[in-house]
């Protein structure tokens, strides 16, 4: 065979390996930049450059152009853009680092590839509900909750989380699946308390802190994401698929509210008890690694995730009590931070940003408690779609700012 057929060959397995890999990244959580510059990194390394890559939704393309002009181009389909799972993507971060650090060769790559595809899970799927379950309990007592509270919390989340895993094997759509498992936590919620277990005010702990694990964070992050990167299509296609979702909790939100106004339950306090700052900070702490385990985070994140806890909560608590900053924008001002710290020692730690990120989001800055606020006032007070309104609010700006964090670190990294 020719040099020429030799090195078209070589080109055309590159690019089976780069598309491969990029609807791996983006099936795992990855935004579209991130893919795209892992992608470019590996072409590289391959020597095959430059190419164009392209994410649309769910499809990316990989293009490379020969000396006479004939483009060579290769498309996948990624099969979802609503997954996140920690393990997945280190796993492919890892491949793509093997690729650049040792020189892979497109056969070894793509061998490289399908075997960090079929790695072995880093905790039975079993035992990822019992993250959920610490991540539960850790929000609710955030919140100003009971122990009861947090305790039927976290034995409230599993069996929802099993709703929407059911579900999703089965196909049934996002709108229908997020309504079904936002009813399922109203009904246990409500149950719990018609049995004598806890009281109202503890239900409607135990209904907003599953209804807040609800809210699709990881979609929100990858779309701010794709946002500020001028990704139009993907993030569009990524908030698409969070507006369902949300309009699925208000859906199952709706339901709940009948089902609860019938049960004739006796009116409460939408305030709570506030938390001393370092019980706050310990259980953000303590949710951060939680909410690692629930995303598929093997052993070696669990560290990293306290850590980003830790940062976080201290950089929140910062700024509500010295500072005096509200706490609506607080967190998001809190998530500029840990954006930029995240993508300042993701590389270093061999950990996505995404991943820190998220953890740090979720255990330190969710919105448990406007949803508690908001949800015993639409039940025994007066409407509390505004406080409903803000939660989205206050999820959204924590995306943005993480993703705004994420901008900050790369410009200053750019500057000579």
């Amino acid at each position: 065979m020719t040099d020429t057929g030799t090195r078209e060959q070589r080109v055309w397995a590159t690019l089976d390996f780069l598309t491969g890999l990029a609807a791996a990244m983006i099936e795992s959580g990855y935004a579209t930049d991130a893919t795209h510059q892992t992608v470019t990194a590996c072409a590289a390394a391959m020597g095959v450059e430059p190419v164009t890559f392209a994410g649309a939704g769910r499809m990316v393309t990989v293009e490379y152009v020969f000396a006479d002009r004939r483009a060579a181009t290769r498309t996948r389909v990624a099969a979802t853009l609503d997954s996140f799972d920690c393990d997945r993507m280190k796993r492919l971060k890892n491949v793509a680092r093997a690729v650049v650090t040792e020189g892979l060769d497109p056969g070894a790559a793509q061998a490289r590839l399908a075997a960090a595809e079929l790695g072995p899970p880093p905790w039975p799927w079993w035992f990822l509900p019992f993250g959920g379950a610490l991540l539960s309990l850790c929000i609710a007592l955030q919140v100003g909750g009971s122990v009861a509270a947090a305790c039927a919390a976290a034995v409230a989340l599993p069996p929802v989380w099993a709703l929407g895993r059911g579900l999703g094997v089965i196909a049934v759509p996002r709108l229908y699946a997020t309504a079904l498992q936002t009813v399922l936590a109203g009904a246990l919620g409500v149950g719990a308390h018609l049995i004598g277990v806890i009281a109202v005010s503890e239900a409607a702990v135990v209904i907003a802190t599953v209804w807040v694990l609800l809210v699709p964070m990881p979609q929100l992050v990858a779309t701010a994401a794709d946002a500020v990167n001028a990704d139009t299509v993907t993030a569009t296609a990524r908030a698409a698929s969070s507006l369902l979702a949300v309009g699925g909790m208000v859906l199952g939100g709706a339901l709940v509210v009948t089902m609860v106004e019938r049960a004739a339950l006796r009116p409460v306090d939408p305030h709570l008890p506030v938390l001393p700052v370092w019980l706050a900070v310990l259980f953000s702490v303590l949710g951060a690694v939680g909410n690692a385990v629930f995303n598929s985070g093997a052993k070696d994140l669990l560290i990293p995730a306290a850590v980003a806890g830790l940062f976080t909560a201290t950089t929140n608590q910062c700024l509500i009590h010295l500072a005096h900053v509200s706490p609506d924008w607080s967190g998001s001002v809190a998530a500029v931070v840990l954006g930029f710290a995240a993508a300042a020692t993701a590389e270093r730690l061999r950990v996505p940003i995404s991943a820190l990120i998220l953890v740090g989001i979720t255990g330190a800055l969710l919105p448990g408690l406007v949803l508690y606020q908001g949800l015993v006032i639409e039940l025994f007070h007066d409407s509390g779609l505004g406080y409903f309104v803000r939660g989205f609010a206050i999820c959204v700006g924590l995306g943005v700012g993480a993703a705004l964090g994420v901008l900050a670190f790369v410009l200053v990294r750019r500057r000579p």
